[in-house]
């Protein structure tokens, strides 16, 4: 009787050690299936932080690089303090010039000289003088008197001229009556303008041999000088 006692307990003993081992095994499976969830919980936290910092590593390695880019694009400081003194400025070109003393970019103007008279402003005296004017020119009586004019105007002589006209083989030369030679010069100059001027037409034209002086239209006449309407002044003849 003990002895099936002993039996039964010890039967009911493994059953009970069975159900403790069944509930252990349970309770372990358990804690398992929670340690693989955290365990898998940390290593996807993990990816998500390694992902989000690899991100923010390559948005910053963008940023970098586009801002590198646009740096390049920029001179650096020193590298500009140096080009400014590596900065060479051209010496200014200057013409050169032929042997002849005539710059080969500029063709010279080919002139014909002009024999005039003009009047020495300390003596009162008539001179001639070599005129310079552009080759072509048609020697006019208009233009002798023009060039004569303006010589006797460099010695501070300023002549009236109203008008040049020809007539046969005349020149005839008419003055302003407010201007010199009729006014503001004394009898020698009035005298020499006149004769600077006569000379400096018959000197250069073969056509006309005779000079014949009026005043606006009129016979010429001043305080010291009368002449006819058509009294030639000075000829060849």
């Amino acid at each position: 009787m003990t002895q099936l006692k002993l039996i039964v307990i010890s039967i009911k003993g493994f059953f009970v050690a069975v159900r403790i081992r069944r509930y252990i095994m349970e309770r372990s499976n358990k804690i398992l299936v929670l340690v693989t969830i955290l365990t898998c919980i940390l290593i996807l936290s993990g990816c998500n932080k390694a992902r989000l910092s690899t991100n923010n590593t390559d948005e910053e390695e963008a940023g970098s690089k586009i801002t590198l880019d646009q740096d390049e694009k920029l001179v650096p400081t020193d590298k500009i303090e140096n080009s400014e003194d590596e900065v060479t400025i051209p010496n200014e070109v200057e013409p050169t010039e032929s042997a002849s003393g005539v710059n080969p970019g500029i063709q010279p103007v080919a002139n014909t000289e002009l024999m005039i008279y003009t009047i020495d402003s300390n003596s009162g005296d008539i001179e001639p003088d070599i005129a310079l004017i552009p080759e072509g020119n048609v020697i006019t009586p208009e233009l002798i008197v023009t060039t004569a004019v303006e010589s006797m105007a460099d010695q501070s002589l300023k002549v009236g001229i109203e008008n040049v006209s020809t007539e046969g083989d005349a020149v005839i030369v008419s003055f302003y009556s407010d201007q010199p030679p009729l006014r503001d010069v004394g009898g020698g100059i009035e005298t020499a303008i006149l004769n600077a001027l006569a000379q400096s037409l018959l000197d250069n034209l073969d056509d006309y041999s005779k000079v014949i002086y009026r005043v606006e239209g009129n016979a010429y006449s001043s305080d010291h000088i009368e002449l006819g309407f058509d009294e030639v002044y000075l000829s060849e003849n």
